[in-house]
């Protein structure tokens, strides 16, 4: 029986997903199940659901609810980390706040000033649940779905727990989407990928050992005509070598290239500035409807197993199972021309002995040129947050390349401090500078 630790255990997005996804696995039937969260309401409703799963499908497993953090990772076997610090208040204001200055991301949890906010806030509770694993639970595998997931994750390891994985969703789910377009089976699709989280891009993927970029971009006309929304991925595969994995309502952020005026991201390039607050905001009041419906019997739950990478995992290494993920992990040499203290998005295997990241070797220098900036500011963003220098924190987000296309280094320092206001409580012990 494995101890199943959700730290954010009111995520109505993640927790009844994962769950759902345990629970597929004969293996993982009799899990133990304990929810964490600050917000005992959210947290009661996940367990109102997870029961709801327990009776319909006559399981031994079980779940409780503690508002304690100590006590959820007393014992755990497995911690699934799914927080949001700071709530939609502050996931507006990251977004806001930058745009208000000519920065215009279209999510930005994961780069650029709002994901080092995003850092700022989450990384005391890294820290918090880091010490209580030491304690109680030392030998855990923690697999981090929260964002930013690259420095999120670094900060896991810096902070003394190395049996730490950060899980995305883009790379086992995008390559569908080009399988889709050239009508191909996607299972027959076979593909490397590699890179950092967000920032990935497939390698090589081939259909019975063709390269399928060639007749990706002979359908490029009529592709954009349905998805106007992909000229972002298609250029970024005819100048850099190779398509992203994680979408296109990402993609323009992460580069100086796309965003330099309102006009040019969304009328050129179709994706809207702050999409992701909007889409989240939204979507989390329906998904709790959802959550709620499915609890009441009102609607049916899918049992149907999702290709989240976690539940995978755990049955891997409860029953020896070897799987081959992508993960986020320590470079320390997998991708050779990356920063070796990096962390990075790499296949790994899993079995009973664990997650193993495999060797990925050098990319294209087009692409090292495009992820190592983001790097330094990852690197910058938690030495900053590690040291609470606030002049360090200026200096990471001048070094993001969306922010450095459109703005100079006052306006920067000047947007940098009007958002350390705004996360005034959370910096409160931040030497003044």
């Amino acid at each position: 029986m494995a101890k199943i630790t959700f730290i954010g255990g009111g995520s109505a997005k993640f927790v009844s997903g994962l769950v759902r996804d345990l629970f597929t696995f004969e293996t993982l039937r009799d899990s133990r199940i304990a929810l964490m969260d600050i917000n005992s309401e959210r947290m009661e409703r996940s367990a109102r659901l997870i029961r709801k799963m327990i009776a319909d499908l006559k399981l031994p497993a079980t779940v409780e609810t503690t508002t304690d953090q100590a006590r959820a990772l007393h014992g755990a076997d497995y911690v699934i980390v799914t927080v949001m610090v700071g709530g939609f208040k502050h996931y507006e204001s990251d977004g806001a706040i930058p745009v208000k200055y000519g920065v215009l991301p279209t999510v930005g949890d994961t780069i650029g000033p709002g994901a080092v906010m995003r850092l700022i806030r989450t990384a005391p509770v890294v820290q918090e649940i880091v010490r209580n694993l030491k304690r109680t639970a030392p030998n855990a595998w923690v697999f981090n779905y929260t964002n930013p997931m690259a420095m999120i994750t670094w900060m896991f390891l810096a902070s003394g727990h190395e049996q730490t994985v950060g899980l995305c969703h883009s790379i086992q789910g995008s390559y569908r989407q080009i399988a889709d377009f050239l009508g191909i089976p996607p299972d027959e699709v076979v593909y490397t990928a590699g890179g950092i989280n967000h920032i990935d891009f497939y390698l090589t993927i081939t259909h019975r050992g063709q390269d399928l970029y060639p007749r990706l971009l002979a359908k490029k006309a009529e592709i954009l005509a349905k998805h106007p929304d992909l000229r972002v991925k298609f250029e970024l595969l005819e100048s850099l070598g190779a398509w992203p994995a994680e979408g296109q309502h990402h993609q323009t952020e992460y580069y100086p290239w796309f965003r330099k005026t309102r006009q040019m991201g969304e009328r050129d390039y179709a994706v809207e500035t702050m999409w992701g607050y909007h889409f989240d905001k939204r979507i989390n009041g329906e998904l709790d409807a959802i959550v709620e419906n499915q609890i009441a019997g009102r609607e049916a739950i899918s049992y149907t197993r999702s290709h989240e990478f976690g539940a995978w995992m755990i049955d891997s290494i409860q029953t020896d199972t070897q799987r081959l993920v992508y993960g986020n992990v320590r470079n320390r040499g997998l991708i050779e021309n990356l920063p070796p203290q990096a962390v990075v998005e790499v296949p790994c295997h899993v079995d009973a002995c664990g997650v193993r990241p495999c060797r990925v070797g050098a990319l294209p220098l087009p692409l090292a040129a495009v992820m190592t900036p983001h790097i330094l500011l990852h690197e910058m963003a938690i030495q900053a947050t590690l040291n609470k220098d606030r002049r360090m924190i200026r200096q990471a987000i001048q070094a993001d390349p969306m922010t450095g296309a459109v703005l100079t280094v006052p306006q920067i320092r000047q947007l940098t401090d009007e958002l350390m206001d705004a996360n005034a409580e959370y910096m409160h012990d931040w030497p003044r500078a």
